[in-house]
């Protein structure tokens, strides 16, 4: 006949971590004393076990046994039911061996983080920080989250108050800091604060805090009143220059000027008529010398040779250019090198269908003698699916989230994302629920990713 398997009802779950025991009895209904091997086979094997793995039954008789339940603390092993098989193989008759089903309930285990990225930030007026609540349990999690600082000089706005994380993954949530008063001038100030994620059960509450700091500075900077001062004490330098040494000397040279115009116009000396006298040897017509007389030159004096060493010496300058007229040239800044590159922005869109891995990729690549730098990313979830996105330079991972955490989320990056010619930009989904935020039925999940920057090309 073989063997017969009672298994004893017992609702008493198994709690991961911990050891869990549940009774048994194998009967013999065959006709002589047999000896019956004992063990679980199935999914659950690793962490189930029969003790003792034999035992010896005498016909008509039955022996006792334990099911051993050792279910790992680890994300895992979901809670819940699971179902197992118990072999019973007859050494004595082979076609008597039977395999019974039967199923354990699970039990489940809260442990869960918080953190902040960045911890520290710097800013005038706001900043904004992201907080990650991970779900290191094996049941889902839902967290409220709050944030304090000891001196209640910052304000808070979270984008979700609550969320609810799914087991061994993490949800982000953006989170933005604003002092409370403005510091016009003076050195940084650091301001600490906390932030909270309380989890609500039967049997109390948990929570996790992550702490964080905004460096708060001032909005007109120490560098910068240094460079308004020293330009004020520039310009003062500069106007008392003019005053004191170039107006004076410009002053100078133009009345030197002007006594120099004056001595040629006059003339050099003579018999007081104002009249050149004549050259050596030359003999004066009559009545020269007499006003009106009819011998009397009336043509004006010779002009003078400015270029001579004498006429010039008595002109004072009548070769000489007037610095005043002279034309003072600025020099131009210099204008835009170009070295930035040009902006460049394009868009990626899954198609993922429900799978446990990451099937579905949207790549763009780069051009050969280029690198991009990712300055924006906006995150799309219109259809409100459930799932994991992940950004990547090929296959290695540079950002993941959930989908059911957000609809639209904008990431801005201080220190840009560097692609380098030819790798690829990767948007990759593992889909879970189609538009589980919905009630819309859907069969795909269709997250999308807006990509801006610079794409800058070698040499340039």
């Amino acid at each position: 006949m073989g063997a017969i398997v009672l298994l004893l009802e017992d609702d008493t779950p198994a709690v991961p971590g911990e050891e869990t025991r549940r009774a048994l009895q194998i009967c013999n209904a065959g006709s002589v004393v047999d000896r019956f091997e004992l063990d679980v086979v199935g999914d659950a094997k690793d962490w189930i076990r029969v003790e003792p793995a034999e035992v010896n039954v005498f016909p008509d008789q039955s022996a006792g046994a334990e099911l051993v339940f050792t279910p790992p603390r680890s994300t895992d092993l979901p809670a819940g039911e699971v179902t197992f098989a118990l072999r019973v193989m007859s050494h004595e008759d082979i076609e008597g061996s039977v395999v019974e089903e039967a199923t354990v309930t699970v039990g489940s285990f809260t442990d869960f983080g918080v953190k902040l990225l960045p911890r520290t930030r710097r800013a005038r007026l706001g900043a904004r920080f992201h907080a990650v609540v991970d779900n290191r349990g094996n049941a889902p999690l839902r967290v409220q989250l709050y944030a304090a600082d000891p001196d209640a000089g910052l304000g808070f706005t979270f984008s979700y108050k609550e969320i609810e994380v799914a087991r061994g993954t993490g949800s982000v949530v953006p989170v933005k800091v604003k002092p409370a008063a403005r510091r016009w001038r003076g050195a940084d100030v650091t301001l600490p604060f906390q932030v909270l994620a309380v989890h609500r059960a039967e049997g109390g509450e948990e929570e996790q805090t992550a702490d964080g700091a905004v460096v708060q500075a001032a909005l007109v900077s120490d560098a910068v009143v240094k460079f308004v001062m020293a330009v004020a004490a520039a310009v003062v330098a500069l106007i008392a220059l003019w005053l004191f040494v170039l107006k004076p000397s410009v002053e100078s040279e133009a009345r030197r000027q002007a006594s120099a115009v004056v001595g040629e116009e006059s003339g050099p000396p003579g018999n007081g008529t104002g009249e050149s006298p004549p050259p050596d040897g030359a003999t004066e017509s009559p009545g020269a010398g007499q006003a009106g007389g009819p011998g009397a030159d009336r043509s004006p004096p010779p002009s003078q040779d400015t270029g001579s060493g004498s006429g010039g010496g008595a002109g004072g300058g009548g070769g000489r250019d007037d610095p005043g007229d002279q034309e003072s040239q600025s020099e131009e800044p210099p204008g835009d090198q170009g070295g930035g590159g040009e902006a460049f922005d394009f868009r990626l869109e899954a198609d993922a269908p429900v799978s446990a891995e990451f099937d579905a990729e949207a790549t763009y690549t780069v051009p050969e003698g280029s690198t991009l730098y990712l300055i924006d990313v906006v995150y799309e979830n219109v259809a409100g699916d459930a799932g994991v996105v992940r950004l990547q330079r090929g296959n290695s991972v540079l950002r993941q989230l959930a989908l059911d955490t957000f609809r639209n989320l904008d990431e801005s990056y201080e220190q840009p994302i560097e692609f380098g010619p030819g790798e690829n930009v990767v948007l990759a989904v593992r889909c879970q629920d189609p538009a589980a935020q919905s009630d819309a039925p859907a069969q795909n999940c269709t997250p999308a990713a807006y990509f801006s920057g610079r794409l800058v090309k070698a040499g340039t």
